[in-house]
């Protein structure tokens, strides 16, 4: 019950805000788009430029519904939906972590079309395929989190969102890193399903090996920060 009333809210959220509706139609853009720049890209003979696409491309799906939750969440604070919460019987850390799990499950089925549609993966297996779907989307809760971790209103998540920028650039770095230094780009919880996507991409002989091996460590490594950045924003508003 509780999880219908959370998705209610989710969706009257979204659905008031054009800015809401257009980061939710974004995912169904960006799928249009690569369905065809993509093939383009290595119609011209230019691969690399096509995988790099591919990778930005999986990894935004699941950072725009990151953003979506994480300026929800903003919202919840500044129409006071947080405070009231703590004087019902609603733990208000269950409400956050079914905005989280929506997040979550949103950014599957986002990169699930994604993946589908545009045949990105079509030579990975069955069991990698799932290992890239699960992972990319974590990044929308970690985002979302990392978002209010450190903002207060909307304009400082407008600047965290942008200057976060980082953290979905650098991971591209996965195509051309295959030996120890790849561990410097570690901390970054994108690394680790742009790893798997690289090497579908571009095979050849990587530091782990094993695509498992990378997922599991990629899952320890996205559920820490997500924890961490749980605490934070726990903290700040004091739930």
């Amino acid at each position: 019950m509780m999880f219908k009333r959370v998705l209610v809210h989710e969706l009257k959220t979204m659905t008031r805000d054009k800015m809401y509706m257009f980061l939710l139609l974004y995912p169904l853009i960006m799928a249009l788009v690569a369905y065809f720049l993509v093939p383009y890209l290595r119609d011209l003979d230019s691969q690399l430029a096509a995988d790099i696409v591919t990778l930005v491309f999986i990894l935004m799906n699941s950072f725009m519904f990151g953003a979506i939750t994480g300026f929800t969440l903003l919202d919840d604070q500044d129409d006071q939906v947080i405070l009231s919460l703590r004087i019902t019987p609603i733990n208000v850390k269950y409400y956050v972590f079914i905005k989280l799990a929506v997040s979550y499950f949103l950014g599957i089925l986002s990169t699930l079309l994604l993946v589908l549609v545009t045949g990105f993966l079509s030579n990975a297996t069955i069991l990698d395929f799932i290992y890239i779907i699960l992972l990319a989307s974590m990044q929308g809760p970690i985002f979302a989190l990392l978002i209010n971790s450190f903002a207060t209103n909307k304009v400082e998540g407008f600047v965290i969102m942008k200057l976060s920028g980082i953290i979905l650039l650098v991971p591209i770095a996965a195509l051309f890193l295959t030996n120890w230094t790849e561990l410097f780009l570690g901390v970054l919880p994108g690394f680790w399903p742009s790893r798997l996507v690289s090497m579908q991409l571009i095979p050849g002989d990587y530091l782990l090996g094993s695509s498992t091996l990378y997922f599991v460590i990629g899952l320890f490594v996205n559920l820490l920060l997500g924890v961490l950045f749980f605490k934070l924003y726990s903290k700040r508003v004091k739930i």
